[in-house]
């Protein structure tokens, strides 16, 4: 496992839902410091953690691990591209909308 790759999904799924490294420390019962390291990829988490933050954020451990739930074009688009001048709510936005299109289009 690359724990830089992991601590960089925690810490895109923790700004996704507008949380500080404090308010997911707080949720998961560890430490800021911890939080902070694990993002960074310098320390490895227990399964114990690993689990506690994955609550935290409602999502997997296959999602924090492997990372799939960031994988969807439109959040690449959104948040990786360096030249996109939107700010994060109209971000957000956008990505309801996509959303709610590929659901809708899911169902035809």
């Amino acid at each position: 496992m690359n724990r830089t790759r992991i601590g960089a999904n925690i810490k895109s799924r923790r700004k996704e839902l507008r949380l500080t490294q404090a308010d997911l420390a707080e949720m998961a019962h560890v430490s800021v410091i911890h939080i902070s390291h694990i993002e960074t990829g310098t320390v490895n988490m227990s399964l114990e953690t690993l689990l506690a933050v994955c609550h935290a954020l409602g999502v997997t451990p296959n999602d924090i691990l492997v990372g799939e739930y960031l994988t969807h074009s439109v959040d690449d688009m959104l948040f990786r591209e360096p030249s996109n001048k939107l700010n994060y709510d109209d971000k957000l936005l956008l990505q309801s909308v996509f959303r709610y299109m590929e659901e809708r289009n899911s169902k035809k």
